[in-house]
């Protein structure tokens, strides 16, 4: 290691220059580095142990052998030695650093975030701009870790001045949470402080100033503190109830946000925003209910592992669930799901009762096999089941027993998962499923007690009154979180509990900015003008509001105006549109807006847009057809475009974006990816269409590619690749250099 310049800053992260600080451990620190280099990480441990022995409160070393430590594994060690550093030295802030980094690898959320709430106080008392990298990090956590809102304040935090770098990497985590569609709108809604009201005494609305602008700032526990003492208030104290909540939000305090927020909504009226809060404490609330259910893991040690896969894989009521790998390990654990009855062989006259629903998750480890499911009174039944099918391949002893939480029984209840017929279309297989959860929603959801209206059933607190909030908000969350497909009668269910149905937004006059996400669906995009329309389409691709996208789009599809401008994304939008069809399992539907996105494409933009277009028509048929059937529409698309270069790259692109053409950096240049076409030559191979002589005889049984001479002279034809002058025999894995990429 370079020897480091006397008057740089310390690389212990002090702040002081190296030459007052930590010189006097480079040597240990050199040598530690050159053997941990050289994978002899006991030997760099004991380099830097002997440095602290004669240098004992030196922070470069400490901080180096905690890192060390932690990248060996001993954790514990690892933060006793942050901790020690600490005691002598409680500001330094390459340790606080680094204890930050240990508590979220070792998922302490709670006293991650209060540790960067203490940085970040000490970085605005000294004037300085919030730790950009420490606040994408700590959001980079939370999100892993489900806490949706703090995620996107912490990450709110970093600045403009922030390092380039770090500003992309917050970006893109902030692009990946907003548009992920499964996350709910009302976690990722940015929810506003509200205002002191204006006849609250001075004194109350100054301090309430204080504590909205240290909030603003990041500083949400001592915010959160503030609000608190303003809770007393008679005038202020349920909207400072409600901030405290939104704080305690941001750090990732589910429990003491939910008692906050629903302490300052508390005899409130019954407002959309009242709904919308409470509909967020249901999403967060932690509490299971006075009568839980548990979820258990049974494990079973193994005999016969293949004669048990075999046996599972032979059983009518067990579906086996397909690897993430593509090339799984022969010991890799495998999946299946335990059905509560064999799956339906015969689709015929199918009704939604008829299906059989997954009543627990069967593993198979290398030496064990595990049943993960509820005790929900079926589970000694499943024990029962699981054992008759894998017989003498597990001894015959009772499974240990481990529990692994308890989990509320409104959290079970609209469950359906299930297994439908395989004989049937997409299309009715959905909707199968779609009536399942209608029946469930109508029948089963209005009698299940439900811990956020005291235990009381919807039918119940219906019937007794004064649960208005909570039943709104609980059927909002039900009516935009599922595909219901016209199944529910919302309204007609919103007068059977005795609620007022949700308002309706007149899209003459709504401003979107002031929409909650969660309520974007409920503006009609027919009425809106074109304005507007587009920008309700951007903020539904934006934050993942798969329906508004695709209702914004169809309303898009209609107006001609509006496709033709200059640079509109028209492929995007019957992209969405075709897709969205294809997902609902209608496959006419989709090929239909690929064939109206190509006619409606201005002229002008044809040509460019061309291969996209055909590429998106494969996309939909590899949806639901069989390789047989649009295998040879891909070999007529790389043959359309062989002569041209960009529209071969727009070609290649969406091969890979389906999977037919994998990327790697390349070893020899890292600034290029080299494309690995072995799944489409596999393909082509097999479901090309082959190559015929004159008079149609089999012309050496070659597979027709792109380029290739017919007859297949030469001992048969490699796959054409761009760039390519020759054949490649199936053994050479063919390669495609993309420079940039």
């Amino acid at each position: 290691m370079p020897a480091v310049d006397s008057y740089s800053p310390c690389p212990c992260g002090s702040g002081q220059k190296f030459k007052w600080c930590c010189h006097k451990a480079e040597s240990y620190v050199d040598r530690a580095m050159r053997l941990e280099r050289n994978g002899q990480s006991e030997a760099a441990l004991s380099a830097l142990n002997e440095g602290l022995a004669k240098l004992p409160d030196n922070p470069w070393l400490a901080l180096r052998r905690a890192i060390l430590l932690a990248v060996l594994d001993r954790t514990t060690e690892s933060r006793e030695a942050v901790d020690k550093l600490l005691e002598s030295h409680p500001e330094h802030p390459g340790a606080l650093s680094i204890k930050l980094r240990l508590l979220q690898a070792s998922g302490e959320i709670r006293g991650a975030v209060d540790l960067f709430q203490d940085l970040l106080a000490k970085a605005v008392e000294q004037g300085k701009p919030a730790p950009a990298e420490m606040a994408t990090a700590l959001g980079a956590t939370l999100y892993r870790a489900g806490f949706i809102p703090a995620a996107l304040a912490h990450l709110d935090l970093v600045g403009d001045d922030a390092p380039a770098q770090i500003r992309a990497m917050c970006d893109e985590l902030r692009t990946t949470i907003g548009a992920t569609g499964s996350i709910s709108p009302w976690l990722k809604n940015p929810y506003a402080l509200h205002p002191c009201p204006a006849d609250a005494g001075a004194d109350v609305r100054e301090r309430f100033a204080e504590a909205v602008a240290w909030a603003g700032r990041g500083l949400l526990e001592r915010a959160a503190a503030a609000f608190e003492l303003l809770s007393s208030d008679e005038r202020a104290g349920r909207v400072a109830d409600v901030n405290q909540g939104l704080c305690r939000l941001r750090l990732a305090d589910h429990a003491g946000a939910v008692a906050a927020i629903r302490r300052g909504l508390a005899s409130a009226p019954a407002t959309t925003d009242a709904v919308d809060l409470e509909a967020l404490c249901q999403l967060i609330d932690p509490e299971v209910g006075d009568d839980p259910i548990e979820e258990v893991e049974l494990t079973w040690s193994l005999r016969d592992r293949d004669g048990l896969i075999r046996r599972l894989r032979e059983d009518g009521s067990c579906v086996e669930r397909p690897s993430a790998e593509q090339e799984p390990d022969e010991d890799a654990t495998l999946e299946f799901a335990l059905l509560d009855r064999p799956r339906i062989e015969d689709p015929k006259d199918v009704k939604p009762g008829d299906l059989p629903l997954v009543a627990g998750t069967i593993l198979v480890e290398p030496d064990a096999l595990k049943l993960e499911s509820f005790d929900d009174g079926r589970l000694n039944g499943l024990i029962d089941r699981l054992a008759a099918i894998a017989g003498q391949t597990i001894p015959p002893a009772q499974p240990r027993t481990k529990i692994l939480g308890p989990v509320s029984r409104q959290s079970l209840v609209l469950d359906v998962a299930c297994q439908p017929p395989a004989g049937l279309p997409i299309e009715q297989q959905q909707r199968l499923v779609s009536e399942l959860g209608a029946s469930r929603v109508q029948e089963r959801w209005v009698e299940t007690p439900m811990a956020f209206l005291g235990g009381k059933t919807p039918a119940q607190a219906g019937r007794d009154g004064g649960f208005e909030v909570p039943l709104r908000a609980a059927l909002t969350l039900l009516e935009s979180h599922g595909d219901w497909s016209g199944l529910v009668d919302w309204d007609g269910l919103r007068a059977r509990l005795g609620v007022p149905p949700e308002p309706t937004l007149d899209p003459f006059d709504v401003e979107l900015d002031d929409v909650h996400l969660g309520r974007l669906g409920r503006v009609d995009p027919h009425g809106l003008d074109d304005e507007r329309l587009v920008d309700l389409h951007a903020r539904a691709n934006a934050w993942g509001l798969l329906d508004v996208i695709a209702r914004s789009a169809r309303e898009i599809a209609t107006r001609r105006r509006l496709l033709e401008r200059e640079g509109f994304p028209t492929l995007q939008v019957f992209t969405e549109l075709a897709l969205d069809a294809a997902i609902r399992g209608s496959r006419d539907e989709a090929l239909g807006w690929v064939r109206k996105g190509r006619e409606s494409e201005p002229a002008a933009r044809r040509p460019a847009s061309a291969p996209s277009w055909d590429m998106l028509d494969v996309r939909v048929r590899t949806m639901f057809d069989e390789p047989e059937a649009w295998v040879p529409e891909v070999a007529a698309v790389m043959s359309r475009y062989e002569g041209d270069a960009a529209g071969m790259q727009k070609v290649l692109s969406h091969m890979i974006e389906l999977g037919l053409i994998q990327l790697a950096p390349s070893p020899e240049d890292p600034s290029k990816y080299v494309a690995d076409p072995s799944m489409l030559y596999s393909l082509l191979m097999r479901y090309g269409p082959r190559v015929q002589a004159v008079g149609g005889a089999p012309a050496g049984g070659g597979i027709w590619t792109p380029g290739a001479p017919a007859g297949g002279a030469g001992g048969g034809s490699g796959l054409w690749t761009p760039g390519s002058s020759g054949a490649e025999t199936p053994a050479d894995k063919p390669r495609i250099i993309l420079p940039g990429r």
